[in-house]
């Protein structure tokens, strides 16, 4: 009985680590896939768009092929120039690294960086290494020169528990860019494990000092708000979170480098694909350099300048074919521009509108509480894969309802430990229940058919519990005066003679599917039909008692040939109701 529980606990053991391993699984894969998948559905259904406050001008295909590539400085100036002075954007951003001396073309970098004093509103982008290669970092000394670029946002730290800072350094600069430069903001596409991007990076801490990103720097000149405060779980505007209240997770994730690094990220909240690679409206550079141009010659213009008049404009790279496609992977698109992702964070911001990732806590209690309605069955439901199912379709129908919330919580994970669970549970019965029969098989056989014992453990339910009334056959076969025989042999005698003659009945009752109900004495009591049911239970006794009478004949030739008691046999067979159990 030891060994069985042993077994038992063993078992236990080995499927709650096999629970966990599925678990971590699913978390790591299935439930970012199933995610992706079910966001995709939601934003085509809701027909979720962004709004038209942010818009992308883009070097494309059709402005390379125009202008060819790379394009001097100056082309950059003339965008600029026409989305500030001539639409009056109300921020512009640049979301490229072009600002590196152009060896060919010096007097028009001088050009740029002159350009670059007067535009209050652009935004160039950066990057951060989290190496400290010497070529490729910014001097020290220009660190405080980025400091005053970026200085315009001031953030709070009022972390509770804070993580390490895993960048090293700025790519380097060039020193008249960063002189004239009026604001700088990091960019940054970060992916998870499969290479999709979910996340965006508001901010990167350095120095014990916060650098904005491209969203945050935009958003704060968009709507004012230079002060914000850090928590745990939250970046908030300074006016107690009325504004802005977005959802931060601190998370390991790769950099443009693929380098894992520390961060802190917050779930983006993705729209409708509008076209290829875009869910926000674009439009090509090209028209934008000839509409500048036809202004300045007093033309009308290819675009209406109001047509970016107080919005947030993006200027990036994306030239469909070419070396220079800008695309990352998204759960909305397969192909989505990283300009294009900036903007969808941005608009997340301009709405306050964020997807919150639930503590995976919560799922796990849930998980544990289904699990245990399953194992343990507080709801008596003999079909557990119907159980199984109507828990994952409770649990789904929570997750629907966080999702419309903009509330995070996995997909997958739980539904698949449910059904584990319910897999697992059949496993580990078929383990145990086969020990077990094996125990009762050796213990109940002593008494029962090793025939019917079989046919009880396979259907149990054919044991009546309380008793039945039914028909059997009962059958009774004794000794003839084996009361004079046994005085003439002593007790040890006795139980030898005995045990010789319930050896030839015992097989020849089980034979016929009977069960000995009980001995007395010399004689043996034995039913048909019950517990087991047997249509034949009458015609089984007959046969038996024919086979019975035919064995003790020969017991009888064995007997005198040993010198021992010749003995007789009485065999009474009925048929009738009984009340069994």
């Amino acid at each position: 009985m030891n060994k069985f529980f042993n077994l038992k606990f063993i078992i236990s053991v080995i499927f709650f680590f096999i629970l966990i391993f599925i678990w971590l699984i699913s978390v790591k894969f299935i439930d970012l896939k199933s995610n992706d998948i079910i966001t995709k559905i939601a934003v085509e259904i809701t027909n979720k768009k962004p709004s038209d406050n942010v818009v992308l001008v883009v070097v494309d295909k059709k402005s390379i092929e125009k202008f060819s590539w790379p394009w001097t400085k100056d082309f950059f100036s003339d965008i600029f120039d026409f989305l500030e002075n001539e639409a009056k954007a109300k921020v512009i951003i640049y979301n490229d690294l072009n600002f590196f001396p152009d060896t060919y073309n010096p007097e028009k970098d001088t050009v740029f960086y002159e350009n670059l004093k007067r535009q209050k509103k652009l935004i160039n982008s950066y990057v951060f290494l989290n190496s400290a290669k010497t070529i490729d970092v910014l001097p020290e000394k220009y660190l405080k020169m980025l400091d005053s670029k970026s200085s315009q946002i001031k953030i709070q730290d009022r972390r509770t528990k804070k993580i390490p800072e895993s960048y090293k350094g700025v790519i380097k600069l060039p020193k008249d860019f960063l002189y004239n430069v009026n604001n700088l903001a990091f960019s940054s596409i970060t992916e998870d494990s499969d290479t999709i991007v979910r996340y965006y990076m508001p901010f990167i801490e350095m120095n014990n000092k916060f650098y904005p990103s491209l969203a945050l720097s935009a958003y704060s000149m968009y709507s004012g708000i230079k002060s914000y405060i850090l928590y745990d779980d939250f970046l908030c505007s300074y006016d107690d979170c009325k504004t802005l209240k977005m959802p931060i997770k601190s998370l390991k994730k790769k950099d443009y480098h693929t380098n894992v690094v520390w961060g802190v990220y917050s779930l983006i909240n993705w729209y409708k694909q509008k076209n290829i690679y875009y869910s926000h409206k674009m439009y090509s550079a090209s028209d934008i350099i000839d509409s500048y141009y036809a202004i300045l010659n007093g033309k009308d213009p290819l675009i209406n300048p109001d047509e970016f008049k107080n919005k947030i404009v993006i200027v990036g790279l994306n030239a469909d074919g070419y070396v220079w496609e800008q695309i990352s992977e998204t759960p909305v698109m397969k192909k989505q521009a990283d300009i294009d992702i900036q903007a969808s964070f941005i608009d997340n911001m301009l709405s306050d509108s964020f997807k919150t990732q639930q503590k995976y806590d919560y799922s796990i209690l849930i998980t544990i509480i289904f699990s245990l309605f399953i194992l343990r069955g507080f709801v008596r439901l003999k079909d557990n894969l119907f159980l199984a199912f109507l828990l994952s379709l409770v649990y789904f129908s929570y997750y629907i309802f966080e999702y419309i919330n903009n509330v995070y919580i996995p997909p997958a994970s739980p539904i698949i430990i449910i059904f584990s669970v319910v897999f697992l549970k059949k496993l580990f019965e078929i383990a145990t229940n086969d020990k077990k029969s094996e125990m009762l098989n050796r213990v109940i056989g002593k008494y029962i058919s090793k025939d019917v014992v079989k046919k009880l453990l396979v259907n149990p339910e054919k044991l009546h519990l309380g008793g039945v009334k039914a028909i059997v056959t009962v059958l009774f076969v004794d000794i003839r005066d084996f009361t004079s025989i046994s005085e003439k042999l002593s007790a040890q005698e006795v139980t030898v003679f005995l045990n010789e003659y319930f050896s030839v009945i015992e097989p020849i009752i089980e034979k016929y599917h009977g069960i000995i109900n009980k001995y007395i004495g010399d004689g043996v009591l034995a039913i048909f039909g019950e517990p087991i049911k047997d249509d034949m239970h009458a015609l089984n006794a007959l046969k038996c008692g024919m086979d019975i009478i035919n064995g003790v004949k020969t017991l009888k030739e064995k007997l005198r040939k040993e010198n021992k008691p010749d003995i007789d046999i009485g065999i009474g067979i009925n048929t009738g109701e009984v009340f069994a159990g």
